[in-house]
C-alpha cells in the first residue's frame, strides 16, 4: 500500500470525499479508509472515529431522518465497523461512538458493540439478534420493536430507553441498568435479568415467561397485566410495584420484597411465596390456590375476596390483614398469626389452623365448618354468626370470644377454654350440651351453667337446639319465657 495514504492530512482528505455527491466516490473513500486501518494499527482508531463521526453527521440531518432504513453508504460503514465478522476484527476493542445516530431498521445482527456509546440512538425495528452490547450506553435509546434475541446486554446502561414491543427473548441483561425504561409489550421470555435494575420501569403487558429476575430491582415498576408465568423472582425487590392483573402462575417469589405492591386480581396459582414480604400489599380478588406462603409476611395486607384454596400458609403472619370474603377452603395455616385480622364472611371450610393465633380476630359470619382449630388461641375473637359445625376446637382458647348466633353443632369442644365467652343464641346439636362441657373438661363451665340454658329451635328447617341467657319472669309481664329443655342424664 502507498505509504502516502497513511498521513493524517491524507486521511482528512479522504474523509472529505465521503461528502461527495457522487456515491461511487463515497464508497471508494470508505474503502480507502478501511484499507488504511487494515495496514496501519497507528491510524486505526483515527479511521474508526472518523467513520463513526460521519455516520452521526449524516444521520442527524432532517432529510435523512425521513428514511425508513439506513442508506447503502451508512449500512456499508456499519458492516465494516461492527457488523461484518471478517472485517470488524481489525477494530476490536475500539468502542463505537454512534450517539444520537438515526439507524432505524439497521441490520446489526451479531454486531460487536461492546462498550459503545449509543446514547439516544434510534435503532427502532433494527436487527440486533445475537449482538454484543455488553457495557454499552443505550440510555434514552429508541429500540422500539427491535430484534434483540440472544443479545448480550450485561452491564449495559439502558436507563430511560424505549424498548416497547422489542424482542429480547433469551437475551442476557445481568446487572444492566434499565431504570425508568419502557418495556411494555416486550418479549423477555427466558431472558436473564439477574440483578438487573428495573426501578420504575414500564413492563405493562410484557411477556417474561421463564425469565430469571432473581435479585432484580423492580421497585415501583409497572408489571400490570404482564405474563410472568414460571419466572424466577426470588429475592427480587418489588416494593410498591404494580402487578395488577398479572399472570404469576407457578412463579418463584420466595424471599422477595413485595411490600405495598399492587397484586389485585393477579393470578398466583401455585406460586412460591415462601418468606416473601407482602406487608400492606394489595391482593384483593387475587388467585392464590395451591400457592406456598409459608412464613410469608402479610401484615396489614388487603386480601379481601382473594382465593387461597389448598394454599400452604403455615407460620405466615397475617396480623391486621383484611381477608373479608376470602376463600380459604382447606388451606393449611398451622401456627399462622391472624391476630386482629378481618375474616368477616370468609370461607375456611376444612382449613387446618392448629395452634394458630387469632387474638381479637373478626370471624363474624365466617364459614368454619370442619375447620381444625385445635390448640388455637381465639381470645377476644368475634365469631358472631360464624359456622363452626363439625369444627375441631379441642384445647382451643376462646376466652372473651363472642360466639353469639354461631353454629357449634357437632363441634369438638374437648378441653376448650370458654371462660368467659358469649354463647347467647348459639346453635348446638344436643339438649345436654351444657352439661356435657363437664365431660369435655372445658374451662368456664360454672359461669355457663349459671348464665345459660338450652331451648329447642330450628335452623334452615332442621331441628336444632339453641343456647340462650336465662331469664326471670317479670312481675309486670304476663308472658312466660320459652320452656327450657329438660336436661337428660349424661350417659355413663
Amino acid at each position: 500500500m502507498d505509504r502516502s495514504l497513511r498521513a493524517p492530512q491524507d486521511i482528512k482528505y479522504i474523509v472529505e470525499e465521503l461528502d461527495n455527491i457522487n456515491e461511487t466516490v463515497n464508497l471508494e473513500a470508505i474503502s480507502k479508509l478501511h484499507r488504511i486501518a487494515k495496514h496501519s494499527e497507528e491510524f486505526r482508531p483515527t479511521v474508526f472515529d472518523n467513520l463513526c463521526s460521519f455516520v452521526r453527521k449524516v444521520t442527524s440531518e432532517e432529510e435523512y431522518r425521513m428514511r425508513e432504513r439506513p442508506s447503502f453508504k451508512i449500512q456499508n460503514i456499519l458492516n465494516l465497523l461492527v457488523a461484518d465478522e471478517t472485517e470488524r476484527v481489525i477494530y476490536k476493542d475500539i468502542p463505537a461512538d454512534l450517539h444520537e445516530s438515526y439507524l432505524q431498521r439497521a441490520i446489526l445482527k451479531g454486531a460487536d458493540l461492546r462498550g459503545a456509546d449509543l446514547k439516544a440512538v434510534n435503532l427502532s425495528k433494527s436487527n440486533l439478534k445475537g449482538a454484543s452490547l455488553r457495557g454499552a450506553d443505550l440510555s434514552l435509546a429508541d429500540l422500539r420493536g427491535a430484534d434483540l434475541r440472544g443479545a448480550d446486554l450485561r452491564g449495559a446502561y439502558i436507563k430511560g430507553a424505549d424498548l416497547s414491543s422489542a424482542n429480547l427473548s433469551k437475551a442476557t441483561l445481568g446487572k444492566a441498568n434499565l431504570k425508568g425504561s419502557n418495556l411494555s409489550k416486550a418479549n423477555l421470555s427466558e431472558t436473564d435479568l439477574n440483578g438487573t435494575n428495573l426501578n420504575g420501569a414500564n413492563l405493562c403487558e410484557a411477556y417474561l415467561g421463564e425469565a430469571n429476575l432473581s435479585n432484580a430491582n423492580l421497585n415501583r415498576a409497572d408489571l400490570s397485566r404482564a405474563d410472568l408465568r414460571a419466572v424466577n423472582l426470588s429475592k427480587a425487590n418489588l416494593n410498591g410495584a404494580n402487578l395488577a392483573g398479572s399472570n404469576l402462575r407457578g412463579t418463584n417469589l420466595s424471599e422477595a420484597d413485595m411490600s405495598k405492591a399492587n397484586l389485585s386480581q393477579a393470578n398466583l396459582r401455585g406460586a412460591l411465596l415462601i418468606r416473601t414480604n407482602l406487608s400492606e400489599a394489595n391482593l384483593s380478588r387475587a388467585e392464590l390456590s395451591k400457592a406456598s406462603l409459608s412464613k410469608a409476611d402479610l401484615k396489614g395486607a388487603d386480601l379481601s375476596g382473594a382465593t387461597f384454596r389448598l394454599a400452604i400458609m403455615s407460620e405466615a403472619d397475617l396480623s391486621g390483614a383484611d381477608l373479608s370474603e376470602a376463600d380459604l377452603t382447606e388451606v393449611y395455616m398451622n401456627d399462622a398469626n391472624l391476630s386482629e385480622a378481618n375474616l368477616e364472611n370468609s370461607c375456611l371450610t376444612g382449613a387446618k389452623m392448629g395452634w394458630a393465633l387469632l387474638i381479637r380476630t373478626n370471624l363474624s359470619g365466617a364459614n368454619l365448618s370442619k375447620v381444625n382449630l385445635g390448640g388455637a388461641i381465639l381470645s377476644g375473637t368475634n365469631l358472631t354468626g360464624a359456622n363452626l359445625s363439625g369444627a375441631n376446637l379441642s384445647e382451643a382458647n376462646l376466652s372473651k370470644s363472642d360466639l353469639s348466633k354461631s353454629d357449634l353443632s357437632n363441634a369438638d369442644m374437648r378441653g376448650t377454654n370458654l371462660s368467659p365467652a358469649n354463647l347467647s343464641e348459639a346453635f348446638i346439636d344436643r339438649p345436654d350440651w351444657i352439661s356435657k362441657l363437664q365431660d369435655w373438661k372445658c374451662t368456664g363451665i360454672e359461669d355457663i351453667e349459671r348464665k345459660y340454658e338450652v331451648i329447642e329451635s330450628k335452623k334452615d328447617g332442621q331441628a336444632l337446639y339453641r343456647i340462650r341467657e336465662k331469664v326471670k319472669l317479670s312481675k309486670t309481664s304476663g308472658k312466660k319465657p320459652a320452656r327450657a329443655v329438660k336436661k337428660k342424664p349424661a350417659n355413663k
